[in-house]
């Protein structure tokens, strides 16, 4: 709040007043003044003294008689206009001296012309040939598809050289031909982008369209304005007497353009900056709305009016419920998008989705001038009922269940979803795995799967994530490998946004860090040079196992997945295999035997650790509750509980004890080498098949190693098959002649 105060208080005048409103016994000893010429001094925020001359009536009298009768007019209808536009009026007057000291940079003026103009007209604003970037890109190959040219101009900061295969097939049909789409294509082919653009080109379109209606009304509020800042200072006392307060209620709210639903916060969070990065050359806002941080900001940032709001379901179907007046606009969209959408319309999942939907859905007018997109990675893949499905099935013979085809799937999400005239883009395969991806598998024990992994991470450096099914086995794993000093970092929905985010943002940084995740960081993430994806556990559905395994070999890199199979998890391994449409097993990746000795020993010293702590910290809690019940109840403990204190502080001494000796053992196995006993720097042994060079291969090398000799086995074993054939066939044939 700004402190003021009056200055110059020197021109009280009495009042006289009709009729006698005070009693009769007092009359004589109040009085009633009136300050009609006085200074108002008010300092701002920034510790400026802005000095108010108010005038008095016998002034206002002398200024309205210079004025002309137009000017005389405009006055009385600036009397008239609600409190708030006057108030907005004082703050530009404010403002005005330091816009004058300011020089304009003509770089800005090319981005306003963007802004405002249509994209035939920005041409000319933006020089492209000028621009190094732009020269670097196919600029004319984004340009044929109706990309507008502030878009060319940041996809070039980026060094987005030329549109991928399905921009190349979505893009024309969605900006040229406004149809709606269904996209399915591999991880990390540039979906974001496929229906961003559009969205963002459209917007240009609207607004621009509506520039062109309002354009006549500016031109006579411009020329009002002199007027307005002028007859401001006159009316300053009678702007406090307004009685049309309630007119700022029916201040028109900025229009709700576009909205972009996802499953998970992440994915939000990294839409939205994809497409800040791609609109930063226009006027564009853009929102994010997810669960987990602070409502309040969230609706703070909706107060300023983006026209595109990225969100999860159900913190935007919450916002909604509260009354949010710019939410309130969702049925008027002219642009829906929804990422990862089988995911998002599976059964059971998402309710506040089908809510949504209903609501958007509800005017059939607003509706047909949507556009729509549907993206996903598994759009088009379907897999085997559930076994309670199937159970059910074969008991009731007239029971209806039964697997989708691809084609019913889609068209079950074309109705729900009301699209009309879509155009469907498939550039999936049977298996969704991209060529540059290597696949293979480690058969194991469970107990032996933390060796397996230990192993992995210290033989091969590189960006590792590895995946779980549930958040039990991402908290073990995080606390085991942490022991081991791995540095892992976990990710799950227990835990808080803010550290989510953290984790994410402090693997993105280590060229060697190791994420321990749940199917949260599964779809959508895109997250740079992640070269190894490991499943812990063998995924329940096909659909995980291709989306976890697209988080690498991304924007055609190389990289590799590893399956960690356990016996029990056969049955969903062979599911998995019939799904993607596999004949033949995953070839097992190499691992040395020998090296696994020490690294079976520097795990079970960790494992023996970490049950050690546990078991300290239930003692401590347990000794602690005690304490603190005893001191709340003001009791005296007897000589027994004594001696029974006095024992349990000597076991904890003793564990204590244990503890330290363990931690000491593993401090001195980490100093040494992952090699096995007997192993010496200075000389090979010849019984050891390892070569110690490999430590500088990639895993990705190895693995491609192993499937070359893999294949030449199978060349020469076809060989041999085919010779036997022939030897057998002529071997009969003689005996026939004989």
């Amino acid at each position: 709040m700004t402190k003021s105060k009056r200055v110059s208080d020197n021109g009280w005048k009495p009042v006289t007043l009709e009729g006698s409103l005070l009693s009769n016994d007092i009359e004589g000893l109040i009085g009633i003044e009136e300050l009609t010429d006085y200074n108002l001094e008010r300092s701002s925020k920034k510790g400026k003294v802005i000095t108010t001359r108010v005038k008095s009536t016998e002034e206002k009298k002398s200024v309205s008689k210079r004025k002309c009768p137009k000017e005389q007019e405009e006055t009385d209808i600036n009397n008239i206009e609600p409190s708030t536009k006057k108030s907005k009026i004082k703050k530009a007057e404010v403002k005005r001296p330091k816009i004058k000291n300011e020089k304009i940079k003509p770089a800005n003026f090319k981005i306003t012309d963007q802004q405002t103009d249509s994209d035939s007209d920005s041409d000319s604003y933006c020089d492209i040939d000028s621009d190094k970037n732009l020269a670097k890109i196919n600029a004319e190959a984004w340009r044929s598809m109706g990309v507008p040219t502030a878009v060319i101009k940041a996809l070039a900061d980026q060094n987005f050289h030329s549109p991928t295969m399905i921009q190349t097939r979505t893009l024309p049909a969605a900006i040229l031909g406004r149809r709606d789409i269904l996209g399915a294509a591999e991880t990390g082919s540039g979906k974001t982008l496929a229906f961003g653009i559009p969205i963002i080109k459209g917007i240009l379109d609207l607004k621009n369209q509506n520039k062109d209606q309002n354009c006549p009304e500016k031109g006579t509020e411009e020329s009002d304005s002199e007027n307005i800042v002028l007859s401001e200072l006159e009316n300053y006392v009678n702007i406090v007497n307004d009685t049309k307060l309630h007119d700022c209620h029916n201040i028109p709210t900025k229009p709700l353009y576009a909205l972009i639903l996802t499953p998970t916060r992440e994915l939000a969070i990294q839409i939205r900056n994809h497409l800040t990065q791609a609109a930063k050359y226009t006027d564009v806002k853009i929102a994010v709305v997810l669960g987990g941080m602070a409502a309040v900001k969230q609706e703070r940032m909706l107060n300023k009016g983006p026209e595109i709001v990225i969100a999860t379901p159900g913190r935007l179907w919450e916002l909604i419920q509260e009354g949010n007046s710019h939410l309130s606009q969702i049925d008027s969209i002219r642009y829906l998008a929804i990422d990862e959408t089988d995911r998002m319309m599976e059964k059971g999942h998402f309710q506040e989705l089908h809510d949504l939907l209903e609501k958007m859905n509800a005017n059939p007018a607003k509706m047909q001038k949507r556009q729509t997109f549907v993206f996903s990675a598994t759009l088009t893949m379907v897999h085997d009922l559930p076994d309670y499905l199937d159970r059910k099935k074969k008991r009731y013979v007239r029971s209806k269940i039964c697997k989708l085809t691809s084609n019913q799937k889609l068209q079950k999400i074309i109705q729900l979803l009301k699209i009309k005239n879509p155009k469907v883009v498939d550039l999936t395969k049977e298996s969704g795995i991209v060529d540059n991806l290597t696949e293979c598998r480690i058969a194991c024990t469970i107990d032996h799967k933390d060796y397996y992994l230990y192993y992995f991470l210290k033989r091969h450096n590189g960006r590792t994530l590895v995946f779980c099914n549930s958040i039990g086995c991402v908290k073990r794993l995080a606390t085991l490998f942490n022991i081991l000093e791995c540095k892992p970092l976990p990710l799950h929905a227990n835990m808080q946004q803010r550290q989510r985010l953290k984790n994410l943002e402090r693997f993105q940084a280590d060229e060697n860090g190791l994420l321990i995740a749940t199917d949260v960081a599964a779809r959508g993430l895109d997250i740079p040079s992640i070269e190894h994806v490991i499943h812990y556990q063998v995924p329940r559905t096909a659909e995980n196992y291709v989306h976890r395994s697209g988080r690498t070999a991304r924007a055609q890199k190389e990289g590799i997945t590893v399956l960690m199979m356990e016996p029990s998890e056969k049955q969903n391994y062979i599911k998995l295999c019939k799904t993607l449409g596999r004949t033949d097993d995953l070839p097992i990746f190499p691992v040395v035997d020998r090296i696994l000795i020490t690294i079976k020993e520097r795990v079970n010293v960790a494992r023996d650790i970490d049950k050690l702590e546990l078991k300290y910290r239930r003692q401590n809690n347990q000794k602690s509750w005690l304490q603190k019940a005893v001191e709340d109840m003001e009791m005296i403990l007897d000589e027994e509980d004594d001696d029974e204190s006095s024992t349990e502080s000597e076991e904890a001494a003793a564990l204590r004890r244990q503890l330290k000796a363990k931690k000491n053992q593993l401090r001195s196995l980490l100093s040494k080498p992952v090699f096995p006993k007997g192993f010496s720097g200075k000389y090979l042994d010849t019984n050891l098949n390892v070569d110690v060079t490999q430590d500088a291969q990639k895993a990705i090398e190895v693995m491609k190693k192993v499937i070359e000799n893999n294949t030449d086995k199978s060349k020469d074993s076809n060989a041999t098959s085919q010779k036997r054939q022939h030897t057998q066939k002529l071997r009969s044939k003689k005996l026939k002649k004989t």
